[in-house]
């Protein structure tokens, strides 16, 4: 099949919703850029599910997963996620399609735009259903259990939404694994599940989008897309715990830090993720900062000196600021400093330099107890 690419500034262009609706897009040259491509089929499915029941979002989703998966894979990526070729695609060849599915484009330029030129991202529909349908199909094989994960993704779509949304969890394996823990531990409820009570986080804040938002503060230093599942999981219970009273979870009981040893569940997680973010920063041989691992324990608390001749950048950078920290990366720990978020603006010039701190209200066994900032690296 032909598909004809549109020109730029067609979305712009004023005529272009009535010349759609009076099928006289394909019959006007200047609408077309003079690119074309070819794919082998191009077969009708659902192009924007945020309208009508739950149960008919959830078939709608099956269907345009089922047809991408045995349609449209096979072509290649970079036209697959390419909006210019989308929107020539409705618009040339879908658009007896569209109107029968969403009449609702006829009401105005608005509804058409959401519907059929929307912006190619996270938040289009049929850029959802390819990772989505792309991700399951290069790692699940059999056609029921590829439809189990494609449940999950509609069960979870609030927090499948944010996964997506940062690049750094744009990540076959990543999402597999977190559709997984979710199922084990049968948390799909408390994902979607409003968090009450919390007036600073905002009116409509997920326990699902504070787990990602948790784990996109922590980059780059944990690397989660390169961690084990079980590794991940005990990241993910306990960034869920920030926000969720976990004993209210029995399927969470033997991951629990609080009923186990809170300081070793946190150690595990804290050291496995900054041991992937070393290995991942060795093999990539990026240029970021990394101070000299110190060869013991360094606790320096306000109004005392500690400088030493080998001392990092990092721990001479606090010294200037007189704040307190402990020091446990010699032993495969954290930098921990101490203090609440109103010192956030004297790490920020860290950032800088690859050294990226991340707050914890609770602090840690290191900061004992006290509000802290905390940094993997070594």
């Amino acid at each position: 099949m032909e598909i004809r690419l549109l020109a730029k500034g067609y979305k712009t262009n004023e005529a272009f919703y009535q010349d759609f609706l009076d099928d006289k897009i394909n019959s006007n040259d200047e609408y077309f850029s003079g690119e074309k491509v070819y794919i082998s089929q191009a077969p009708d499915f659902p192009v924007y599910m945020a309208k009508g029941t739950e149960e008919q979002k959830k078939q709608d989703f099956l269907e345009a997963f089922r047809v991408i998966s045995q349609s449209y894979l096979q072509t290649k990526r970079e036209l697959l996620l390419d909006e210019t070729f989308w929107h020539s695609l409705l618009v040339t060849q879908k658009r007896e399609y569209i109107l029968d599915k969403y009449p609702e484009v006829q009401e105005g330029k608005n509804k058409f735009n959401t519907v059929v030129l929307k912006k190619f991202d996270w938040e289009n529909y049929i850029y959802k259903s390819i990772l989505g349908a792309q991700y399951i199909n290069d790692n699940i094989g059999g056609g029921e259990e590829r439809q189990r994960y494609y449940e999950l993704i509609i069960e979870n779509l609030d927090l499948y939404n944010y996964i997506i949304k940062y690049g750094i969890f744009r990540n076959d394996i990543f999402l597999i694994h977190i559709l997984d823990i979710i199922d084990e531990l049968e948390l799909s409820k408390v994902m979607k599940a409003k968090i009450k009570g919390r007036e600073d986080l905002g009116d409509d804040e997920r326990y699902g989008r504070r787990v990602i938002f948790e784990f996109n503060k922590s980059y780059p230093v944990v690397m989660s897309p390169m961690l084990e599942k079980e590794e991940l999981k005990k990241l993910f219970i306990m960034y869920l715990g920030y926000y969720y009273d976990l004993s209210k979870l029995p399927s969470v009981e033997k991951y629990d830090s609080a009923k186990q040893d809170p300081e070793q569940y946190e150690a595990v997680a804290e050291t496995a993720a900054a041991n992937v973010y070393t290995s991942q920063q060795n093999e990539n041989k990026e240029d970021v900062y990394v101070p000299e691992s110190q060869s013991s324990v360094q606790v320096k608390e306000k109004n005392e000196k500690v400088l030493t001749p080998n001392q990092d950048e990092t721990l001479v950078y606090l010294e200037s600021q007189n704040l307190e920290y402990v020091d446990y990366r010699s032993k495969g720990g954290s930098l921990w400093v101490i203090g609440n978020q109103g010192i956030e603006t004297h790490l920020e010039p860290l950032k800088e330099k690859g050294v990226h701190f991340r707050f914890k209200p609770r602090g840690g066994r290191a900061s004992k107890k006290r509000p802290a900032w905390f940094w993997n690296g070594k």
